[in-house]
């Protein structure tokens, strides 16, 4: 993949211009130790978890298999594929199922996910036959147990995921994937071993994921593979499809809002939003900037998104501009914002599921990375232009929790200026020669260590 990089300085002119001074809001000495005692007690307990989990799979322990799953088996006739996380990371796993499904041809694959990630899935009824969901983490909610509509949701799908008997089931969502996928009765379970309970699957790949420094395709794909399916060169691109009627409607959303405010220059998509941690923000200030200038200088149509419960942080960055972009923040459905993106002639956003959906269905990105490592999650488009601060703190997210700032001001990402990103955007919007290759992370990317 292509790749630009610019060091100015690395680690040592980091720490040479502050190192934590640069935290301006550092959490008092109390906080990180109620912060740590937190951590020590969590990890205790998933421990005990583990113990007690792994005794019920040794008890109900069935049969391992030497061999792996075969394509084209004619015993594997459904198949099911969990994926019971964050937005970006379903879209992610459709190569995958692409990969399954060119291996079982006349298998039905069903892939169960959350309420909240399903709608992304309607356009892809070519190799999803039905879209299950189930919200898993509701469980641990300290009222779980005493709500009866916890108890109706869960025997509801233990009765769907019997009555269809799965022959074949594939475990993307670490523990609770596993729990979820022997709940399934599926004959044959496929999972990372470090991933799963004890004794819960029959056919495991060793490790697990960030064992070894590669992309979320990259692991998913070798599920599929341990499950059978066909991997064939050029399965890390993405491809996302969206529903004709979803794209009708945000053209007529987009011809109105040009008619609205006189925009005559491309489409920008913003996305200020990521909800697995606000250290993936960047700051509203920067990104009414962003919109400030990009309407002035191009006239372009900025189009802030973002899902319902962003609402606030879309009137933050409102709050902040002086020029008014177009605000479809919780107004859209999953796939309008797809067809948003498509339609879209630029998308600027942190690591979020946008991201990945700009990605599978064609639109230039400029990806703000600060906590999170883009060789890990990065966006997976050749032309895609990745901007990071190389900090000594950075990236420090390790999936054990949400993306926040240890310091309490994540430095990395506001230290991505307005001016940095603007430049990337004009960059990507004329289209220049593709930048050179950088073979250590993937992607394009401009690494920078001092403002610009």
């Amino acid at each position: 993949m292509n790749r630009t990089t610019r060091e100015q300085g690395g680690r040592r002119a980091e720490r040479g211009q502050g190192g934590a001074d640069l935290y301006d809001t550092r959490p008092t000495f109390e906080a990180r130790l109620a912060g740590e005692a937190k951590r020590a007690v969590k990890r205790r307990a998933q421990a005990l978890l583990r113990v007690a989990i792994g005794a019920v799979g040794w008890l109900t322990r069935d049969r391992r298999y030497a061999v792996a799953p075969q394509a084209d088996d004619p015993a594997i006739r459904r198949i099911l594929v969990v994926r019971v996380d964050l937005l970006g990371d379903v879209v992610l796993s459709l190569p995958a199922v692409r990969a399954l499904r060119r291996a079982y041809p006349r298998a039905q694959i069903d892939m169960l996910v959350l309420h909240s990630t399903a709608g992304i899935l309607a356009g892809e009824s070519a190799d999803i036959e039905r879209v299950l969901t189930f919200d898993p983490h509701a469980w641990r909610r300290p009222t779980a147990l005493l709500r009866p509509r916890t108890w109706r949701d869960a025997l509801h799908l233990l009765r769907t995921l019997h009555a269809t008997r799965y022959d074949l089931a594939i475990s993307i969502s670490g523990d609770i994937g596993a729990i979820l996928t022997r709940l399934s009765g599926a004959r044959r379970r496929v999972g990372y071993a470090a991933e799963a309970y004890p004794f819960l699957l029959t056919d495991t790949l060793p490790g697990g994921r960030y064992r070894v420094h590669q992309h979320e395709v990259r692991y998913v794909l070798a599920l599929a593979e341990r499950a059978g399916g066909l991997v064939w060169p050029g399965d890390d691109a993405l491809s996302l499809r969206v529903l004709p009627q979803a794209a009708k409607r945000m053209d007529e959303t987009l011809r109105a809002a040009r008619r609205s405010s006189g925009a005559r220059g491309p489409v920008v998509a913003l996305h200020a939003g990521a909800r697995n941690g606000q250290a993936k923000r960047w700051p509203p200030a920067h990104l009414a900037a962003l919109a400030d200038r990009l309407i002035a200088d191009l006239d372009a149509l900025v189009v802030l998104s973002g899902a319902p419960s962003e609402a606030p942080l879309a009137r933050e960055v409102l709050a902040h501009c002086t020029r008014r972009p177009i605000n479809l923040v919780g107004k859209t459905s999953l796939q309008e914002l797809a067809a948003l993106l498509a339609a879209s002639d630029l998308l600027v956003t942190g690591d979020s599921g946008p991201l990945h959906i700009a990605c599978a269905v064609g639109t230039p990105v400029v990806a703000l990375h600060g906590p999170t490592d883009p060789a890990l999650s990065g966006a997976t488009a050749a032309d895609a232009i990745v901007l990071r601060r190389r900090l000594w703190c950075s990236p420090c997210y390790d999936a054990s929790a949400t993306a926040e700032c240890r310091f309490g001001n994540p430095v990395c990402m506001k230290r991505l200026t307005p001016n940095l990103v603007y430049a990337a955007a004009r960059r990507q919007l004329r289209r220049q020669t593709p930048p050179a290759v950088d073979r250590r992370e993937g992607v394009p990317h401009v690494s920078l260590a001092s403002p610009t």
